[in-house]
């Protein structure tokens, strides 16, 4: 049922359940995912967030009622009628605020390929980065002392001229963050180790550039000593005896 109500509420947003594969060759994709601490982390924000709100109505309707109290009829059937649309708000909110998380956690993808990498989060709002490696210029990892506690951490990829976004944005300006992640220093190492090989292959830039590499010092080198027999021979002339 769950699921049924997942797909239809994809369906209607135009989410597809899964992203394209960025630019690369097939064999060299790799998938992570957040991981599941970051979940359960997720929830228990959600869980106190709503706790809050919850205390602080109770404690809003215990002081108003004392007054509404001392009105006339119809102001305690409004505040009544209020009371009622209020606590169905709630009812509502609940559930479609607690799926969205969980939706959005499901929905959560870290792609990376031999040429390129993609991220993407979100369902109400979707929040796609794509990055080549040509433009990359930083990889690291960061985690708060939460995140130690449970085992996760941020990768965070910059690329040239970007920034890392703003505190309201995981995902801002020019980066793209694997929030969450287990292993993270092994998913940086993997994107560094496929960020070198991408540079190696383009300053090679393939069988062709590199003969056309390998012969460029040999025509410098034809060309240095064709420049020098000519000036050899000029010497010669300057220095033979005018008649």
């Amino acid at each position: 049922m769950l699921d049924q109500i997942r797909q239809l509420v994809l369906a209607i947003l135009r989410v597809p359940p899964e992203p394209q594969l960025p630019e690369g060759t097939p064999e060299s994709v790799l998938i992570f995912r957040a991981g599941r601490n970051f979940y359960r982390w997720q929830v228990l924000a959600w869980g106190f967030s709503h706790l809050g709100v919850v205390v602080g109505a109770i404690f809003a309707y215990y002081f108003t009622w004392r007054l509404v109290a001392l009105g006339p009829p119809w102001l305690r059937l409004m505040y009544r009628t209020g009371e009622v649309l209020g606590l169905f708000a709630v009812a509502i909110a609940l559930p479609v605020t607690f799926f969205a998380l969980r939706w959005s956690y499901e929905l959560r993808w870290y792609i990376v390929t031999d040429h390129s990498l993609r991220t993407r989060r979100g369902v109400w709002n979707v929040e796609e980065i794509t990055m080549t490696f040509a433009n990359i210029q930083e990889v690291r990892v960061t985690s708060g002392p939460i995140q130690n506690a449970l085992g996760i951490a941020d990768v965070k990829v910059h690329s040239a001229g970007g920034g890392a976004g703003t505190p309201h944005s995981q995902q801002a300006g020019h980066a793209a963050v694997f929030e969450g992640v287990e292993h993270a220093n092994e998913i940086r190492d993997r994107i560094v180790e496929r960020l070198r090989a991408y540079r190696d292959l383009g300053l090679g830039g393939g069988e062709h550039a590199q003969s056309q590499i390998a012969g460029a010092p040999d025509a410098a080198l034809i060309a240095a000593r064709s420049v020098l027999e000519e000036a050899k021979a000029l010497r010669k002339v300057w220095q033979q005896p005018s008649t």
